[in-house]
């Protein structure tokens, strides 16, 4: 408990922090749009190329986990992608919003410090970070991307194809790994250049979060409500079911590598949804509002991980 509470507190002082600042007018509406665009566009995709570049070859239990996490992060994202949809009345990139907040995490930000404090649980948890990076954040960025009116099918194709190889986070990540393929390097200078400047992602992001919360009109609970508790019942309760059963299909059997999947998949809505969703210029609010809800479930999530796997 005393894990969550240290790493989940200041989550929630940074979001109050930037919270506070809209309310008290210091910072506006295009502050907070700046923001997303220095950690869209910089500060995130050096994260995640300083997370991939020192990577390590996988073992067999490694490729286990990634199965388990990779077949049940697809079964989310396309399910809440096409059920949103209908239920919800909501556009194409509207679903994709949808869909990527209710799979992508908030593993760098919150999984990752308390899976270091485990004996065991980082490699695992790193290397399911590599998955999301690789195949969520490329899916969402597909789905979130708008559909051209009178293309063809090969036009579309080629568009949900290409279009994540723009996204600069898809790029910061593919980058990374083919600095980790060639064998180069990564320590002294580079590494703290890109370390220093991928921290500076988390914090700006659950800021920005905050100011964007501050300086926007409530929406109505009615109009919300719904898809926030879509959101926060696939990313909180189907995701981890599923993940967690194909774990047991796929006979993963170490504790260290069980508790790390179990702390990757309970981890709440990612900000990097809001982020991405923010670039877009749909969905903004209610994934916004589902990165805040689904980080106080999260408290008792995670909690509950680390007395039943820690």
């Amino acid at each position: 408990m005393s894990a969550v509470i240290t790493v989940a507190l200041p989550v929630f002082a940074i979001i109050a922090a930037g919270l506070t600042a809209g309310r008290l007018n210091l910072m506006s509406i295009a502050d907070s749009a700046a923001l997303n665009k220095f950690v869209f566009r910089i500060a995130m995709p050096a994260a995640l190329f300083g997370l991939t570049a020192g990577t390590q070859p996988p073992g067999a239990e490694d490729l286990a986990i990634a199965l388990s996490y990779g077949a049940a992060g697809l079964a989310a994202i396309f399910g809440a992608y096409f059920l949103s949809q209908p239920l919800f009345k909501l556009t194409g990139p509207e679903a994709g919003a949808h869909a990527l907040s209710s799979t992508l995490g908030n593993a760098v930000f919150l999984g990752l410090p308390i899976a270091l404090t485990m004996e065991g649980w980082a490699r695992p948890f790193v290397t399911l970070m590599l998955i999301e990076g690789v195949a969520i954040i490329a899916i969402g960025s597909a789905l979130l991307a708008p559909r051209k009116e009178g293309a063809s099918f090969l036009n579309r194709m080629s568009g949900y194809i290409i279009g994540p190889f723009k996204n600069p986070l898809v790029i910061g990540m593919a980058a990374g790994f083919l600095y980790s393929a060639f064998g180069l390097p990564f320590s002294g200078p580079a590494e703290t250049f890109f370390s220093l400047l991928g921290r500076a992602a988390g914090p700006t992001a659950l800021f920005s979060l905050g100011l964007f919360l501050a300086t926007q009109p409530p929406p109505p609970l009615r109009q919300v409500g719904g898809r926030v508790g879509a959101i926060a019942a696939m990313k909180m309760a189907v995701l981890p079911a599923m993940a967690l059963g194909a774990a047991a299909l796929f006979g993963v059997s170490d504790p260290h590598y069980l508790g790390a999947l179990a702390l990757f998949v309970f981890t709440p809505s990612g900000v990097g949804s809001f982020i991405m969703a923010s670039q877009a210029g749909v969905y903004q609010t209610e994934t916004a509002a589902a990165v805040s809800a689904a980080t106080f479930i999260s408290v008792l999530t995670i909690s509950g991980v680390l007395v039943a796997f820690g």
